[in-house]
């Protein structure tokens, strides 16, 4: 395996949302304190946007560890639900209740039930929906119906959405406007720069004990950062792809060579001048 070759102790570069070797990312980082945000302010929606890769379960994970000692969390990463039975049964299950056998409508009210008496109990529910640009608009409006779930001492339960761009077109829908209005906080991820881009990669290559200027060259690094146009998951998969290349060829350095045949083999096409990746020139920094 490269991590021998490279000698470093663990994969630098993971597909995984819950990487121990997060990298504070502008986009990032202001997405997770406007989350942070809505929730002190006892927000019902907050909406996270981005095209795909860009990290938006990333930073739904890193919320929920830090707001979790706060809340008690009920997480929905399959959206692809034909009634409101299907998102209710999905609830008490993380509720650890019993679902098998009831109704809708015994589901929505067991699930109200069990919100309120954890909201009594001193936490709230923080529900975060993930792909969440599969739900249809009568499933949009039963969340927010359920939104509504609060006491005198305030809201029982705040939803976090999260999806593809798609998400916020179809809230827009006119239909919606109920919805809408609930919406303060809209948040959309953006790509990371140029040097955002070099330097995500020299972070995930120290954070496994590697030398990043022992492990890509110069020419390496700025094909992998003009080719990805700072997408974090392109960039994992093609930076680490180019490595095992370059380890099963016994190449000391990732070279351009090594990156032009990992691009390759993932179908990302190389970019052919900087106005057409929008990423200017990048240098690699040592330690």
């Amino acid at each position: 395996m490269y991590l021998q070759h490279f000698g470093l102790s663990d994969r630098p570069f993971r597909s995984t949302a819950d990487t121990p070797f997060y990298y504070p990312a502008t986009s990032h980082e202001v997405a997770l304190a406007r989350l942070r945000q809505a929730l002190s302010l006892e927000e019902s929606f907050a909406v996270l946007t981005g095209e795909t890769g860009l990290g938006k379960t990333l930073v739904l994970h890193r919320m929920i560890a830090q707001v979790q000692q706060e809340y008690q969390i009920l997480l929905v990463t399959n959206t692809h639900f034909s009634t409101p039975a299907g998102v209710f049964q999905t609830l008490v299950f993380d509720l650890g209740l019993p679902y098998e056998g009831r109704s809708e409508h015994e589901l929505r009210l067991l699930t109200t039930e069990q919100i309120l008496k954890t909201f009594a109990e001193g936490r709230r529910v923080l529900l975060v929906i993930d792909e969440g640009q599969h739900l249809t608009p009568y499933l949009l409006e039963e969340l927010r119906l359920f939104s509504n779930l609060e006491t005198a001492e305030g809201k029982a339960v705040q939803i976090v959405l999260a999806g593809l761009p798609l998400l916020a077109e179809l809230i827009q829908r006119p239909g919606l406007l109920p919805l809408q209005q609930r919406i303060r906080t809209r948040i959309e991820l953006s790509a990371l720069d140029r040097h955002e881009s070099a330097d995500y990669i020299a972070h995930q290559i120290r954070a496994v004990g590697g030398r990043p200027d022992q492990v890509f060259t110069e020419e390496a690094l700025e094909m992998l950062v003009r080719a990805c146009r700072g997408v974090p998951r392109l960039l994992n998969h093609s930076s680490e792809w180019a490595m095992q290349l370059a380890a099963s060829g016994q190449v000391a350095t990732v070279d351009a060579e090594a990156v032009a045949e990992a691009l390759h083999d993932l179908g990302l096409p190389l970019a052919d001048d900087e106005e057409e990746a929008g990423l200017p020139a990048a240098g690699l920094r040592s330690p």
